[in-house]
């Protein structure tokens, strides 16, 4: 943003077509009634990127980020060890992050700008490769396949883009490259039959998202919108293909699992060719003014997998990666009174960013406290989440915990208020079945009926929605429909067997047996 005028101030195109899409979800998030909260992920990604503009010693932003990397593998390898715990149940490595895909997607970027360093060094490469090898094993421990297509795509890219005199020479004559075509879609494929139900799993998200996009083209669901609604497709999707394969790969989503496919369900086809653009603007720099453009296409690659944006860490570094990458400056200029409005403006957003995250981090320890076996600790998180209601719902995570509790604990008519405002928010199958017990404690059985429908049409595998749809009809008298849906209870195939899903069926068969 800055030039040697001393009035003016030099800015690009990037700096254009970012602010241009960064208002646009401004202006999508208040049409769709969105709060506030909805634009922390964009005022995040506009405070980094103006920092980074402003610091503009973008080799330093190379380094930051490989030293980044280079602490999550020693995080990683100690946790392989037995010498730090993971943030994950289920998973021994997944350094700083909650799970190890994060963490992968993070390495990967990291080791493509340990390539670019050793691009741009004449001397001492040989000191960065151990530190290389090092992200490479801690990539391998965090099973990232994402990790894995994102680093070897960075890496090809500068490969095909070096510099002259950068790297070692290398016959890229056509045979070359499409033997490693080759090599790259035997690489994609074996990835896919590593662990093929997980990519089934994002193709089954994905192919609902298509549904969500059809009905939506232009302007999106709005910001958030795809929290707010998947799932409702998803029902409905198996609503209308009830012998579809992917029902053993139907659960509860979060996440796109595709940036793009996600940008275009909340913002339509205005916000991907807006963001398309800027990216698209940003790679169309001659490639022997900068070496960058490798660590973004790592990054991009992990978005066409995974879902960066849920994880700050992550985010920030397209912003950074965006600003590191120089295009030229416009002939056009601003004065540095705007110049420094917007770093007032960035400055501004950083604050409220941080007031947003230290919120988010205390509602996620206070509302924890309301499984405490402290009375103390219980009353205090009751009131924290009464006095913050409208502000919590903003997290769906930290509110769906708190409709859980409510579910438990409240009365009826209270819990069903709170469990109706978090189904806006963030609707679950597990939500549905509270919320169809609510409506059957309250008297209104054809409500509850709607809701155990609704519950198993999301993931058609899950018994327990068909069975309280069962013991409703069984409880109404319906003998007709509830021997309807024992008979569909005890045909479905079950994912995992377990001491509940026994005791279930052995309830439903024993109805079928005994004369009614």
């Amino acid at each position: 943003m800055r030039s040697t005028h001393t009035r003016y101030a030099a800015i690009t195109a990037t700096d254009l077509l970012l602010v241009s899409w960064l208002i646009y979800c401004a202006l999508r998030n208040v049409w769709s009634t969105g709060g506030i909260s909805n634009m922390t992920p964009y005022l995040f990604v506009f405070s980094c990127y103006v920092a980074a503009r402003v610091f503009r010693r973008y080799a330093s932003l190379l380094w930051g980020i490989s030293i980044v990397g280079i602490w999550q593998s020693v995080l990683a390898l100690m946790q392989h060890i037995g010498w730090i715990a993971s943030r994950h149940q289920l998973f021994d490595v997944t350094g700083s992050f909650g799970n190890p895909g994060q963490l992968g997607g993070l390495l990967a970027v990291s080791m493509v700008c340990m390539v670019c360093l050793v691009m741009q060094r004449r001397k001492g490469r040989v000191y960065l490769f151990p530190l290389f090898l090092l992200q490479a094993y801690a990539l391998w421990l965090s099973d990232s396949r994402a990790g894995w297509i994102a680093a070897v795509c960075g890496g090809l890219f500068l490969l095909w883009n070096r510099p002259p005199g950068a790297w070692p020479k290398f016959r890229t004559s056509l045979p070359v490259k499409i033997i490693l075509c080759i090599l790259v879609a035997v690489f994609l494929w074996g990835l896919y039959c590593y662990k093929p139900d997980s990519a089934n799993g994002r193709m089954l998200v994905w192919r609902v998202s298509a549904d969500m996009i059809a009905d939506k083209p232009l302007l999106g669901h709005g910001i958030g919108g795809f929290n707010r609604n998947y799932m409702h497709y998803q029902a409905a999707f198996f609503e209308k293909h009830p012998d579809s394969a992917y029902q053993q790969y139907a659960d509860n989503v979060q996440y796109a699992y595709n940036e793009f496919l996600h940008i275009w369900v909340d913002q339509g086809v205005i916000g991907l060719i807006l963001s398309i653009v800027l990216i698209g603007g940003a790679l169309l720099v001659p490639a022997e003014r900068n070496a960058y453009k490798g660590p973004l296409i790592a990054y991009l690659v992990v978005a066409l997998f995974s879902y960066p944006s849920y994880v700050p860490g992550l985010l920030a570094l397209f912003p950074i990666l965006l600003a590191a990458i120089q295009s030229r400056p416009l002939s056009i200029h601003i004065s540095k009174g705007v110049y420094w409005g917007f770093v007032a403006a960035a400055l501004c957003c950083a604050g409220y960013v941080g007031k947003e995250y230290v919120f988010r981090k205390q509602c996620r320890t206070t509302i924890q406290g309301l499984f405490s076996s402290s009375a103390s600790e219980i009353a205090e998180a009751r009131k924290f989440a009464a006095d913050h209601y409208r502000r919590l719902l903003a997290y769906p995570r930290i509110a769906d915990v708190y409709a859980q509790y409510a579910f438990q604990h409240y009365d009826p008519q209270e819990a069903l208020a709170i469990l109706s405002d978090v189904k806006k928010v963030v609707p679950t199958s597990e939500l549905y079945c509270d919320l169809g017990d609510l409506h059957k404690a309250l008297g209104d059985f054809n409500s509850a009926r709607d809701c155990y429908r609704t519950a198993g049409n999301m993931i058609p595998r899950r018994l327990t929605p068909k069975y309280k749809l069962f013991v409703l009809f069984r409880d109404m008298g319906d003998t007709c429909s509830a021997r309807r849906q024992a008979a569909k209870i005890l045909d479905m195939p079950i994912r995992l067997e377990g001491t509940r899903t026994l005791k279930m069926k052995a309830e439903v068969r024993q109805f079928m047996t005994t004369p009614q």
